[in-house]
């Protein structure tokens, strides 16, 4: 499954701790994951797809703005939509990033 901006879900370490119901991982994230702006307790590390409903239950995936664009536009990620590569994905997804260059070729295949 691949995410709005390009993840994959089956790489990703919350849906992986998610999935795996793993506790000790999911206490290790939120302290990676942790910031002066925002703190996560090992419950907020919760996902199962940001194309699931039930990631408003997700501290971390219901607050992504690249996820709340893409479920407003109604595509399958960001490399469906007409407006990509756009200021939001150039903020969050790096050029030289593997999620990036995941998004450019499903918007080349679509071309």
């Amino acid at each position: 499954m691949v995410g709005y901006c390009g993840l994959l879900c089956n790489e990703c370490p919350v849906f992986i701790a998610t999935i795996n119901n793993d506790h000790e991982a999911r206490v290790e994230l939120a302290k990676k994951y942790s910031n002066e702006k925002c703190q996560f307790e090992p419950e907020d590390i919760y996902c199962v797809g940001c194309h699931e409903i039930d990631v408003e239950n997700s501290k971390m995936c219901s607050a992504c703005k690249i996820r709340a664009c893409g479920v407003k536009k109604e595509v399958e990620n960001c490399g469906w939509c007409n407006e990509y590569p756009c200021d939001l994905i150039s903020e969050y997804v790096p050029e030289d990033s593997k999620e990036r260059k995941r998004l450019d070729k499903i918007k080349s295949n679509l071309s």
